[in-house]
């Protein structure tokens, strides 16, 4: 790694906006391991001077939440497996849930881990019901962001594969959105319709993040953001995490690379500046289950050589990720 790279990274809070460790240790887990993150994980990110991860502890679909459809049970099922780890690897890990536990986990060399979840559906309650029960019991479990849907149709909203409706926020949702705001939680726009994005941004009095996606103008996929959003993003005091997703990141080649995830940063500078835009990889290390033309409820990433830019394949090399993002930051004068 260059010298110049290597030192930055060690030197800054480096933040992995949106990580799916939580699937490969609970296979590990269930197969009887301990200690997966102290074992597996923790030199990963040690090495490449990621030290705060936003992790999902649940979602709207089966493989957030240890490959069951009861989405509630799994994802407290997920969330306990997590809560043993921070036991199991408390050398290397914190679960933290507000600024002065992360800034004390960083002061002791350890890994903040941020409880987060990609859809709503875990929340929701019994059907018709208005309750907010959900949200604030997950809340005090330790759940700091939320992702308001995935890419069907949850209570909150619906999520771009739900291509013909494309629904905004409902009733139900604008009650989360502003409990969200009370609560002091974290809003991700990812994966949510263009409707739904504008109520968000209309209703919530606090800054919003899209976690993982990448430039429209760049890239014309539907996952991606257009120009107006991502300024809109901007003037609230948000930010856009770019995703390493192939289909997301070139429609020029099959195989893209580093190169082309730079270019969505270039453009997002230039548009809006760059204390608006971050990192959220996307890394998860059973990607190929995505293969399936609307297996994710109608949203189609296409079936290439790989669903990731070139030479990566998953979590395990967010190592070569962060090296090679680096040096071209640095190579294009950041």
């Amino acid at each position: 790694m260059d010298r110049i790279a290597k030192k930055l990274l060690q030197k800054y809070t480096l933040i992995d906006g949106h990580n799916h460790m939580m699937m490969e240790i609970a296979k590990r887990r269930n197969k009887g391991e301990n200690a997966v993150f102290l074992n597996y994980y923790a030199t990963l990110f040690l090495q490449t001077g990621i030290n705060v991860i936003m992790t999902q502890v649940g979602g709207d679909n089966s493989s957030l939440t240890d490959n069951t459809d009861l989405l509630l049970w799994g994802s407290i099922s997920i969330l306990d497996m997590l809560y043993e780890e921070a036991d199991e690897s408390g050398e290397v890990m914190a679960i933290c849930r507000n600024s002065q536990e992360i800034e004390n986990a960083l002061r002791q060399g350890k890994i903040a881990v941020l409880l987060t979840m990609e859809g709503a559906r875990p929340i929701e309650g019994k059907p018709h019901d208005m309750t907010l029960a959900g949200l604030r019991n997950f809340y005090r479990l330790g759940l700091r962001g939320l992702q308001l849907v995935d890419n069907g149709r949850n209570r909150l909203c619906d999520g771009k594969g739900e291509i013909r409706t494309q629904g905004g926020l409902t009733n139900f949702g604008i009650s989360v959105v502003k409990e969200m705001n009370c609560l002091g939680m974290v809003i991700d726009l990812a994966h949510i319709t263009e409707p739904g994005f504008w109520d968000v941004l209309e209703i919530s009095e606090d800054p919003v993040v899209d976690t993982h996606s990448n430039c429209w103008s760049v890239c014309d996929h539907p996952r991606n953001l257009k120009d107006e959003q991502i300024k809109a993003l901007a003037k609230k005091g948000g930010a856009i995490g770019l995703t390493c997703n192939s289909a997301m990141v070139s429609k020029e080649s099959d195989n893209p690379t580093i190169t082309d995830v730079l270019n969505h940063l270039d453009y997002i500078v230039k548009l809006v500046g760059i204390d608006h835009v971050g990192l959220g990889p996307d890394l998860i290390e059973p990607y190929n289950m995505l293969t399936t033309e609307g297996w994710l409820e109608g949203v189609f990433y296409v079936v290439r050589e790989s669903h990731y830019i070139e030479n990566f394949s998953g979590t395990l090399d967010i190592p070569v990720f962060m090296e090679l993002f680096t040096e071209g930051m640095i190579q294009r004068g950041y």
